[in-house]
């Protein structure tokens, strides 16, 4: 009996030998397919038509007409489809093939890939700077170098062990771009870099100055944010004479409402929560109309984000007519209106722990007498007790029958002593002051780039700009961007380094919104007026005018 590992290895041959050969395509196979599908592309342009189809591969010509069987049942296959649209091929010389080889064979203009060492060599000969190298006291060896196709030769500095050619004025612009170009490496391995190949006069301190003003380094690179501390907003002493505004949501749809509008006093902290059954501008309005102004009166100042129900049309008329000081946090910025902001994580926690259904708009108002009679760290009372100057009875709270509420006279109301008493402590800051988080760079800056804190993708460049600055402050900067004066918080800004000694090209704001709709040109035709067969004159309808 034959061994185990014997049979294996037979049976293994005969699985190699089992196995189809590796199938390719020879040059007449390849024409021919090339013919085929050519054909097969066209084909809605040549059926019905007789033409004739020119190859440069002559054995392909003689194919329909050879007695023979074709080798492979795939050229059977092309020819047969190639046979139902034409059987007339012809020859043509590849040199006269010009329209199809053209596709197949494109002529590259020659590109010349870094630096003509042989026009440095004639700069050389008229720069002055170059001249006075070879013989200036340093520790420079220069010698000339032969350069193809150049009578003039090279000067380089072999100091180093290799050459390094005498950058000329009028090429050290081109030799900083042609290295540093290639992956916009850092100002130190730049000028480290330059100088490994090349040399010249304040080759280090031009460089440098170069990559510092390298547009689009500044504009992709990130090496430190601005943080400026938070301003302190006075409190003011008059109860509901400044609001806080926003919007939350969406929320899950209870009762048709999936949002909700706050307003929060900004004396006695007192919350305000409206459902709302959408966010436009009129329904944010009517609410605002309805439940506050109708309980509070009018506020003084009324601050929001830029939210489009905010910043619209409408909304400015109804806080123009009612005397209301509308100021907006900037853009990207949301720490301006903070006191309404943290206010929607204490109410989205107090509706999680208490929701037990689906419908939260049954929870809702339980939640603000809650928060409501919360008494306030440092003062000890609640937003109930500013408002109204006695706490609120709660649901299940003791009250003792035999008290009576004796009335008080003038002289002796103690109401008015007790609420000049209750006030909001003002709010503490612990952050770095102003002067220290603004850089005197970013101070003195005439152009800036501000970061898009938008979505945006994963290769796209985090800063646009240079923008011009018109005033600077210690939290927002005026920046004119394209023909309007913007005010842009410091957070997002950086300076920009540019050349001042020329013009300095500002960049454009990206085109927001739709492509503006693309009109016909009127026609010269008097469309307007027709006259019918019977000699009737109609107008026609305002769409064929």
């Amino acid at each position: 009996m034959k061994s185990a590992t014997e049979e294996e290895k037979k049976r293994g041959q005969c699985g190699k030998q089992l196995r189809p050969p590796e199938q390719k395509y020879s040059t007449f196979d390849r024409e021919l397919l090339g013919l085929y599908l050519a054909i097969r592309h066209f084909r809605f342009f040549l059926e019905g038509r007789a033409f004739t189809a020119f190859t440069d591969h002559k054995p392909l010509v003689g194919a329909m007409s050879k007695l023979s069987d074709p080798w492979t049942a795939r050229q059977q296959r092309h020819l047969t489809f190639i046979s139902e649209f034409t059987t007339d091929l012809q020859h043509v010389s590849r040199k006269f093939n010009i329209v199809a080889d053209c596709l197949s064979r494109a002529t590259l203009n020659s590109v010349v890939l870094g630096i003509d060492y042989a026009a440095m060599a004639c700069a050389q000969a008229d720069d002055p700077n170059a001249k006075a190298f070879p013989t200036s006291i340093t520790s420079l060896q220069i010698q000339p170098f032969q350069i193809d196709n150049s009578a003039t030769p090279l000067l380089c500095d072999v100091s180093t062990g290799h050459p390094r050619p005498l950058v000329p004025n009028s090429f050290q612009r081109q030799v900083f771009e042609a290295i540093h170009n290639l992956a916009h490496p850092g100002r130190k391995s730049t000028v480290r870099l330059v100088s490994q190949k090349f040399v010249w006069h304040g080759l280090k301190k031009q460089v440098s100055q170069w990559a510092k003003e390298c547009l689009a380094c500044q504009t992709s690179k990130i090496q430190s944010h601005v943080h400026t501390p938070v301003i302190n907003i006075p409190v003011p002493s008059k109860r509901f004479s400044h609001i806080h505004i926003d919007i939350v949501g969406p929320l899950p749809p209870s009762e048709g409402f999936s949002h909700i509008l706050t307003i929060i006093d900004r004396t006695t902290r007192w919350p305000e929560v409206i459902p709302l059954s959408n966010t436009s501008t009129t329904e944010c309005a009517r609410a605002f109309i309805r439940h506050r102004i109708s309980r509070f009166g009018t506020p003084l100042d009324m601050s929001s984000d830029r939210g489009s129900q905010f910043t619209s049309t409408l909304w400015n008329e109804i806080a123009h007519q009612l005397g209301v000081n509308l100021p907006h946090t900037t853009a990207y910025h949301p720490q301006s209106n903070g006191l309404v902001e943290r206010f929607h994580r204490t109410l989205k926690a107090a509706l999680k722990t208490r929701l037990q259904g689906p419908s939260w708009t049954d929870e809702l108002p339980w939640v603000l007498l809650g928060l409501r009679t919360v008494p306030k760290d440092g003062i000890g009372s609640s937003a109930a007790e500013l408002v109204y100057g006695t706490p609120l009875t709660v649901p299940g709270q003791f009250i003792d029958p035999a008290s009576k509420c004796q009335p008080m006279s003038a002289s002796n109301d103690p109401f008015s002593s007790t609420v000049k008493k209750l006030s909001p402590l003002p709010i503490s800051h612990h952050s770095i002051s102003p002067s220290a988080a603004i850089s005197q760079s970013l101070r003195d800056a005439q152009f800036v780039f501000i970061r898009q804190d938008g979505h945006r993708g994963p290769l796209q460049r985090p800063y646009e700009g240079p923008y011009r600055v018109v005033a600077s402050g210690e939290k927002t900067f005026r920046i004119m961007v394209g023909s309007r004066e913007e005010i842009i918080s410091a957070d997002r800004l950086k300076p920009a380094h540019v050349d001042l000694t020329g013009p300095v090209s500002v960049a454009q704001p990206p085109r927001r919104g739709r492509p503006p709709l693309q009109l016909p040109e009127p026609t010269t035709l008097d469309l307007q007026t027709r006259s019918t067969r019977l000699g009737r004159t109609i107008r026609l309808p305002p769409r064929f005018q």
